[in-house]
């Protein structure tokens, strides 16, 4: 049985000719590791890296990469791609000889956690999930302008009136819940969070009512004021499911 060392690599992988740019964050252990990718949101500001330093120390691998059209990555950005581009990322992490592939969990903040759960919803292999502060209907949280003009200046080959067509033409994931109901899901979300409030989640709750939900009163969008907080409850929880 081969013996993995903990280390960091830089990795990149093909989307639709497009060459993606991630982290691979490996564990150490005497067998094949559980393995989460990480998902940042729009347009990738907070990355939550602090999350796959946690799981690398606790003996799991963890993928971060960045979408196409986002910090470094080729392509064009579009959020109808998104769901493809974790599919591929997936697929490489499959094909790593310290990757148990029957343990592998997603995780995402805000629209990364929107990503995760559409891709649960297409991909049994994730058999745990992950939402930080995620995006659910946008019809029930509206952003401004300013916000999509700034994400626009990000990212490459999109406007902001593009983006915001888009974002506005994303179903509910309560449209989709049914696909992903039978896998654990934690839901951690802020009480201060300018973006998406209290009220955004309930009606997902109602769908799923085995989903666990965390709500730390003090956290904002990015959780800035309960990082550690919300790492060891991911983490932790993630053991728990899926073990060490």
């Amino acid at each position: 049985m081969p013996t993995f060392e903990a280390g960091l690599d830089g990795v990149t992988f093909q989307s639709h000719g497009c060459r993606l740019l991630g982290m691979f964050y490996r564990g150490a252990g005497g067998a094949p590791r559980p393995t989460a990718l990480l998902l940042h949101g729009l347009p990738g500001v907070e990355k939550n890296l602090d999350i796959a330093y946690a799981l690398r120390d606790a003996g799991w691998n963890c993928l971060a990469f960045h979408y196409r059209g986002s910090w470094g990555s080729e392509g064009d950005y579009s959020l109808f791609q998104l769901v493809e581009d974790v599919q591929v990322a997936l697929d490489w992490i499959v094909h790593q000889p310290c990757v148990d592939s029957a343990r592998l969990a997603i995780v995402g903040h805000s629209l990364g956690g929107y990503i995760s759960f559409a891709s649960a919803a297409k991909e049994p292999l994730f058999r745990a999930i992950v939402a930080i502060c995620p995006l659910i209907s946008t019809a029930r949280s509206p952003l401004s302008p300013a916000f999509f003009a700034e994400s626009a200046e990000m990212l490459r080959g999109i406007t902001a009136s593009e983006l915001k067509a888009q974002w506005d033409a994303l179903p509910s994931i309560e449209d989709s819940a049914s696909q992903f109901a039978d896998r654990p899901i934690l839901m951690l979300t802020g009480g201060q969070d300018e973006a998406f409030a209290h009220d955004h989640y309930p009606p997902l709750v109602q769908t799923l009512p085995t989903i666990e939900w965390h709500e730390f009163s003090e956290g904002d969008h990015s959780m800035s004021l309960c990082r550690t907080k919300v790492t060891g409850r991911a983490v932790h929880w993630l053991i728990g499911h899926l073990g060490q």
